[in-house]
């Protein structure tokens, strides 16, 4: 890819790396078919997937598959960026109400 990079941009440059952080997956043919999708946790560096109603952690190793359909990248330092520029994404995020996450 460093033939499109910018002219002063260097080898080795870490602003220069994105990670995959989420892949939409779709089985089936054009006119019918399934997605699914891989999603990484920003906080805890786990994979997992998603499909209709359930949620499985995987390997990393098993989110790279003939099913990708879209692959989803951010620039590795875009938290370091943001919390420069004073925006803190942790301090918005919503946060599900944790006595309605513990019924039983």
């Amino acid at each position: 890819m460093s033939k499109y990079m910018r002219a002063d941009a260097k080898v080795g440059d870490d602003s220069m790396l994105y990670d995959c952080y989420a892949v939409s997956n779709h089985y089936g043919s054009m006119g019918f078919g399934h997605y699914t999708a891989y999603s990484k946790n920003s906080l805890t560096d786990k994979w997992y997937d998603f499909d209709d109603s359930r949620v499985n952690q995987v390997e990393a190793s098993e989110v790279c598959t003939n099913a990708a359909y879209n692959l989803f990248f951010r620039k590795r330092d875009w938290h370091e960026n943001n919390k420069k520029n004073g925006i803190d994404f942790d301090t918005m995020a919503i946060k599900p109400d944790m006595d309605l996450v513990n019924l039983k």
